[in-house]
């Protein structure tokens, strides 16, 4: 059974070829990693771990964004196609180190979003929104409304996980409805 804390980084997307090879799309933002690891453990989406399996060897498939991964666990095509839907989780400990300044989405979700000098609570972030350029941060106000905050240095001064808050500063408008 997977414990809360896992993180997913790939999914199965079924069996590749006859030999029992899988694919596997990568959910990180460090796909390269799945080239160190020398086993995978596939869970199901509820949380309960259907195989660990060696990797025998793992290939990028140039120009899908996908890798296809041999394991000596895994000999056909059934047995591959079997795992399809399957998640690939690590525990927390096995993430990518960030670079200084960097956080982990899932350490964002709940901090609670300050306004810089008063203290004031704004609400406390639900989601974050990956737009490509930048994140955005999704927060309930106590009132429960939905509010958006850019993540951009102009705006988050601070970020807090251990304190459990992110400190910011409203540009003019931002805050207006």
């Amino acid at each position: 059974m997977k414990g809360p804390t896992m993180v997913t980084i790939g999914r199965i997307l079924g069996a590749h070829g006859v030999r029992g090879e899988i694919k596997v799309l990568p959910l990180t933002d460090f796909p390269e990693r799945f080239l160190d690891m020398d086993r995978i453990d596939i869970f199901r989406p509820e949380g309960k771990l259907i195989a660990s399996l060696s990797i025998r060897t793992i290939r990028l498939h140039e120009g899908k964004g996908l890798f296809l991964v041999g394991s000596e666990d895994i000999s056909d095509r059934d047995k591959a196609q079997a795992l399809e839907g399957g998640l690939i989780m690590v525990d927390p400990s096995e993430r990518v180190p960030l670079p200084e300044g960097s956080y982990w989405i899932e350490d964002i979700v709940g901090l609670a979003v300050v306004l810089s000098g008063t203290g004031e609570e704004l609400g406390k972030v639900e989601d974050v929104l990956r737009t490509g350029v930048h994140d955005v941060y999704s927060l309930r106000t106590p009132e429960g409304d939905v509010r958006m905050i850019p993540a951009v240095r102009e705006v988050v001064l601070r970020v807090s996980p251990e304190e459990g808050v992110i400190e910011i500063s409203l540009p003019e408008g931002l805050w207006d409805r």
